[in-house]
């Protein structure tokens, strides 16, 4: 077996490249004592330890298109197909347009000429980027709020998972986040550390011409802060022992990393 076909990301079809997968297997044997082992998960704890601000109702003000737009987000696995397609009718009733509605039910939500499960673009965008009273944002998300669903089975996996990371080797998970150490095989590559203000502090720290509560610096908390649901989901009973261990790793002069 290849390390290509042993390595994957978790919570999507889409593939890991030969490349991606040496670089993480290179990676994780060189930072492996930095680790911590909790079932079946490697816990990255430096990478969980790196600070975002994930400030995204002022994402588009400030760099003009947020990930949502400009292309698609990653293939969702095929139990949550059907799960999400049963509450498509449902998401599609609350669209702003009739002729918004009317695309969705003549050309679907899926695209035929991509791995089965890739949502299809709308104007170059997400076909869930959509706005909702006044405002742009997952025309999902905003469903499971406002009708007291479950987000999790609900909005694609990837979408979610940011800042983290999940890459399963074929014999354990890595659980990191998206760092410079990281990004030559995170499925979130070099662009948001190059060009979002979320995942670069110290870029942030130079653009003096921003208003100062958009992505205000004090609001950079390490990456497992931004999703401790999810994690105590993969977790399970180790969750407690591993959040304690990064909540007082993150109060030590490396924790900013």
């Amino acid at each position: 077996m290849s390390r290509k076909s042993s390595y994957r990301y978790v919570g999507t079809p889409d593939p890991m490249t030969e490349k991606e997968a040496y670089s993480c297997e290179k990676y994780m044997k060189k930072n492996r004592h930095a680790m911590r082992k909790a079932g079946r998960y490697m816990v990255d704890v430096p990478a969980l330890l790196a600070l975002f601000h994930l400030d995204c109702w002022n994402c588009r003000t400030v760099h003009r298109e947020t990930c949502c737009e400009g292309g698609q987000p990653y293939a969702v696995e095929e139990w949550q197909i059907s799960v999400l397609e049963k509450e498509v009718p449902e998401i599609a009733a609350r669209l702003q347009t009739a002729g918004e509605r009317d695309n969705w039910e003549r050309y679907g939500v899926w695209d035929p000429e991509q791995t089965t499960g890739t949502i299809r673009l709308r104007h170059g965008n997400c076909l869930f980027y959509q706005e909702n009273n006044g405002r742009f944002g997952c025309a999902i998300h905003a469903y499971a709020e406002e009708t007291g669903h479950d987000v999790l089975p609900l909005k694609p996996f990837s979408c979610q998972l940011y800042p983290l990371d999940l890459i399963d080797t074929g014999k354990e998970i890595l659980l990191t986040a998206v760092t410079r150490e990281t990004s030559s095989f995170s499925r979130w590559g070099t662009d948001y550390l190059e060009q979002f203000y979320c995942a670069n502090p110290e870029r942030r720290k130079l653009a003096a011409h921003l208003d100062e509560n958009w992505f205000a610096l004090d609001g950079y908390r390490p990456a497992f802060e931004w999703n401790v649901p999810m994690l105590r989901y993969f977790l399970q009973e180790e969750a407690d022992s591993i959040l304690d261990h990064l909540r007082k790793s993150s109060h030590t002069p490396t924790a900013s990393m």
